[in-house]
């Protein structure tokens, strides 16, 4: 009996537990009817990748529309949502790409929200994101680019500049000179990759070159910079007018040091080596890289000083194009080695200079202590700007200078 009667109590709870869910879920029922009265909700498809391009004053909103060919304009908000824009959209079978421009903002962080209608007024999920615009107050932040000395060579015409260093959000350097024309003439520097170091970032090299240019006269420059590397806008700063133009003056000849790669041999990508190590430095005997080695646009020479010397200075002498030289570097080996095995010899880097050389281009060779490096082989590298790059070299002497 006491069996029975707990049965039964449980089979009354089971019931009145059924009896409630039952009516809970008439109630819920009737709110979401309540809800969708009109019919079931119907959203448009949500923008995909949205980003910001931010600029001087203003910025760019750029987002996709993947899929849903219903969708016939985006609303954007931004400020709280008291300012909105509509922009009309004719959606293809693609997936589209829609840029959308804002202006006449004042400095500082914005966020925006991004939706898509169709016809009937249906709307998509949000979607968000913040970003930043940029004013007079970093306009006034940034400066030109530091000039270290503007130097004219009168053999070839051409004024070298050379740089101290600057922010990497500098992204140009525009130079406006007069040049031997009597044209206004205008070079630009961005900054490029080290070929060397391929996955470092681009960088301004320390150097630029003002080709054909007309002695006596003066040059301005301006900087530009991105605050960001999205930046819709660059931002410049005003001009500066250079008028201290040195004359460009080849140091003596050494007197009492001995030239310990004259006469020696060695190895080249191409061309005559024996040019440039016979004690001439003039045009009339020159090393010049072959049309077919400079395809891939370095070029290269070694110089074997026949026994371990020590060593801390080379001159090189680049008598034609030098401004179509990206970099050079001077490496040699250690003193240990005896031979050099094309592709298995170890080079160690004495100096690496990225820009124009210098016609004569004098380099240190020490080691990481600045002591002179004792070696029996020297090397060249040498990159080119392009394959047309018909460079030549007249001669390259090897020194340990007291």
């Amino acid at each position: 009996m006491l069996y029975k009667n707990r049965y039964n109590c449980i089979s009354f709870f089971l019931l009145v537990l059924a009896g409630s869910l039952l009516a809970s879920c008439d109630k819920m029922d009737a709110n979401y009817k309540d809800f969708v009265k009109d019919g079931e909700i119907v959203y448009t498809g949500r923008v995909d990748s949205l980003r910001i391009f931010p600029g001087r004053n203003r910025l760019q909103l750029q987002w996709l529309l993947v899929s849903d060919p219903k969708i016939t304009k985006c609303k954007v908000y931004w400020n709280n949502r008291r300012d909105s824009a509509i922009i009309d959209v004719k959606k293809t079978a693609a997936t589209d790409t829609i840029k959308h421009t804002i202006t006449n903002l004042a400095s500082g962080v914005y966020a925006f929200e991004v939706y898509t209608y169709d016809n009937l007024g249906h709307s998509s999920s949000k979607a968000e994101v913040t970003g930043t615009v940029y004013g007079d107050n970093y306009a006034e932040s940034i400066f030109n680019r530091p000039l270290d000395s503007a130097i004219y060579h009168p053999s070839d015409k051409r004024t070298v500049l050379k740089w101290f260093g600057v922010s990497e959000q500098a992204t140009i350097v525009e130079v406006k000179y007069t040049g031997v024309d009597g044209l206004l003439k205008t070079v630009r520097q961005v900054p490029v990759l080290n070929p060397n170091m391929p996955n470092d970032k681009p960088a301004m090299l320390d150097s630029l070159v003002l080709p054909g240019y007309k002695t006596g006269t003066t040059f301005t420059y301006r900087t530009g910079y991105k605050p960001v590397p999205t930046a819709m806008d660059v931002f410049y700063t005003d001009y500066t007018e250079v008028t201290n133009i040195i004359l460009y003056v080849p140091p003596a000849p050494p007197t009492a040091n001995t030239n310990l790669a004259l006469k020696m041999k060695g190895g080249q990508s191409s061309g005559t080596l024996a040019n440039l190590t016979d004690g001439d430095r003039s045009k009339a005997a020159v090393w010049q890289p072959s049309s077919a080695e400079r395809g891939d646009l370095n070029v290269w020479f070694y110089v074997d000083l026949a026994s371990v010397q020590e060593v801390n200075k080379t001159q090189i002498y680049f008598v034609k194009d030098p401004a179509k030289i990206t970099y050079h570097e001077v490496l040699y080996t250690d003193p240990t080695v005896t031979t050099i095995k094309d592709g298995t010899t170890a080079w160690i880097r004495a100096y690496i200079k990225f820009g124009p050389p210098e016609e004569e281009e004098i380099n240190a060779i020490v080691d990481k202590n600045g002591l002179p490096v004792k070696t029996r082989f020297i090397k060249v590298n040498i990159g080119l700007i392009d394959s047309g790059a018909n460079i030549n070299v007249s001669e390259f002497e090897v020194y340990k200078k007291f």
